[in-house]
Formats: structure tokens, C-alpha cells, sequence
């Protein structure tokens, strides 16, 4: 289970039908500075340290064969910094780096020859959150990752209480739905166990990855994350299209 390119696939064909994005070369949207690193990197803060240590017997002039030395160590140390800092880093599979290939195998995470790593960072890390527990706040944050920007919210319909449930709940004499939501004995379902995310296309989706971003990696991580007893669905412009409680919306939703 790789997440590198498939460059085979790419042969022959001209580079301007190459499907590719920041992503696919190192970069993330998302990236920030390093917490520790700050404004200025590690080999000028060597740099500076080795100046001060030697003291004023030392010359600090930039054209001398102790400059060249301080240089050189200074970047020496600086590598090291930074690996202890990627070692870290790379504990974590939203931070994951060299060590992506590891969490994808112990997370059981799906992948594509032509994923970029940004994208399988990002599914890493949400069933990373997710295996906190499928409770409202971890399922909303596990979503929030997965999906970036083409998350909206989730709908969840609750009612009253357990003695006033949602509209749309049936079960055999007391509330009987309609005959074509019976598998058999009448119709047994609530509202209450069937969650609902609003989601948009990003304009930096298209609508071919958008569609496997929805159909594919969500109902996976979906089918695993909630109960056996709960059903979901995605929809466009939740807000607009249907009146919670009202309309039906929750068991069709709006695909493309």
C-alpha cells in the first residue's frame, strides 16, 4: 500500500495532461512555520552561539577561515536540530512526513497511485482523530480534516426527547411510515440515527476528485467511524434546499 505516484502511468503522455497540484510536489495550503524554529533558522542561531562561545579572541569578519568553520558546524548542528524536530513531527500522521507510509498500514487507510501526499496526510489523520471515539465532536473534527474546505457542517435531527422523536420516525403500530420504507413487517426507522453533511465543491476541485472525495474515502471512513445502526449521506446547499424536520432530504440528499 503505496502513496507514491505511479510514474509508468504518466509515460508517453505530454505534461500538460498531467493532473497535478502543489500537493504533488511537497506543499500543503495548510503549511505554517515551524513551532520552534521561528523566524530565524537553526544554522544563524548556531552560527551566532559559535561566535559567542569562541569569545573576542576569535575575529567574527565573513572572508576568514574561521567564518568558514563556524558555517559549517553551524549547518552540521542545524541538521541534527532539525531531525530531532522532524522525529517528532513524525509521530503524528497530520504531521507525518517520511513516516506517512507507516500510519497509512497501521490506519488501514485507501490510496491511489496518483494521491498526492497531502491527500493521504489528511485521511491519515482523520481516522487518526476519529479513533478517539464517534461521539459528535470527534465525528465533526474527523470530517473537518478529511474534507478541508468542501466541509460545511453536519445535520443531525434529534427531537424533543426519546418520548418526541423527529418527524421521521416510523415503527408498526404506533407511527407507521410509508410501505415503500418497509424491508419487510412495516417500517422501522428514525431521522435520529441518520446524519446528514453539507459539503461544496471547492473551485480547486474537480469534479471528478470532488465525487471521489464524497463516494469514496467519506462513505469509507464513514462505514467504519459510526455505529451499525446509523445511516449518513452527503448534500449540497443543506441550508436552502430542504427545511429540517419538513422535508425528506435526509433520506434521499442531493447528489450530483
Amino acid at each position: 500500500m503505496g502513496v507514491h505516484i505511479d510514474k509508468t502511468k504518466l509515460e508517453g503522455k505530454p505534461p500538460w495532461s498531467h493532473d497535478r497540484k502543489i500537493g504533488h510536489y511537497g506543499g500543503e495550503l495548510d503549511k505554517r512555520d515551524s513551532n520552534t524554529e521561528g523566524e530565524r533558522p537553526y544554522a544563524w542561531r548556531w552560527y551566532r552561539e559559535l561566535q559567542a562561545m569562541r569569545g573576542s579572541a576569535y575575529t567574527t569578519d565573513d572572508d576568514t577561515l574561521v567564518h568558514i568553520e563556524h558555517v559549517a558546524i553551524a549547518r552540521a548542528e542545524a541538521g541534527r536540530t532539525r531531525a530531532a524536530e522532524k522525529l517528532h513531527a513524525n509521530q503524528t500522521p497530520a504531521t507525518s512526513d517520511e513516516r506517512l507510509e507507516s500510519h497509512v498500514n497501521a490506519l488501514g487507510v485507501r490510496t491511489a497511485a496518483t494521491d498526492s501526499r497531502s491527500e493521504v496526510r489528511a485521511r491519515c489523520a482523520a481516522k487518526d482523530q476519529a479513533a478517539k471515539g464517534n461521539n459528535q465532536r470527534h465525528v465533526d473534527t474527523s470530517l473537518e480534516t478529511l474534507l478541508g474546505d468542501a466541509y460545511v457542517r453536519s445535520w443531525r435531527q434529534r427531537g424533543t426527547d426519546l418520548a418526541n422523536p423527529p418527524t421521521l420516525t416510523f415503527w408498526p403500530g404506533v407511527n407507521a411510515g410509508p410501505a415503500a420504507y418497509s424491508l419487510g413487517g412495516g417500517a422501522w426507522l428514525s431521522e435520529r440515527a441518520n446524519l446528514v453533511i453539507e459539503v461544496q465543491q471547492p473551485d480547486t476541485m474537480t469534479e471528478a476528485e470532488f465525487l471521489d472525495l464524497m463516494n469514496v474515502h467519506l462513505f469509507h471512513h464513514l462505514t467504519w467511524l459510526l455505529p451499525a445502526y446509523m445511516t449518513f449521506n452527503w448534500a449540497l446547499e443543506v441550508s436552502t434546499g430542504f427545511v429540517l424536520d419538513v422535508s425528506q432530504l435526509d433520506f434521499g440528499a442531493i447528489v450530483p
